[in-house]
């Protein structure tokens, strides 16, 4: 594994925990523990995606990827529009 220059690291537990994270999304998801809720975005998208056998199962799936991806660009936006112009470039 590649050492990281500038590594981030998250502060949890009333600073009785110290976690290393990969980048701004990982040690958003540490800080507030969002683990279990990726965890089940992970399983939700692969039963979603198991399900796609035609093309029409495709674009119900496809637009509703679509909505979940602009509601978060759109909260990302929100809490740091620094971040979001370096991340989305649009």
């Amino acid at each position: 594994m590649k050492k990281n220059k500038n590594p981030l690291f998250v502060v949890t537990n009333q600073g009785q925990d110290v976690e290393m994270a990969e980048g701004f999304f990982d040690a958003f998801i540490k800080k507030f523990n969002l683990e279990p809720v990726m965890n089940f975005l992970d399983i939700l998208w692969e039963i979603l995606l198991s399900q796609v056998s035609n093309f029409a199962m495709f674009q119900v799936v496809k637009s509703l990827v679509d909505e979940v991806v602009e509601f978060l660009e759109k909260t990302v936006k929100k809490v740091d529009p620094v971040l979001a112009f370096s991340i989305f470039q649009r």
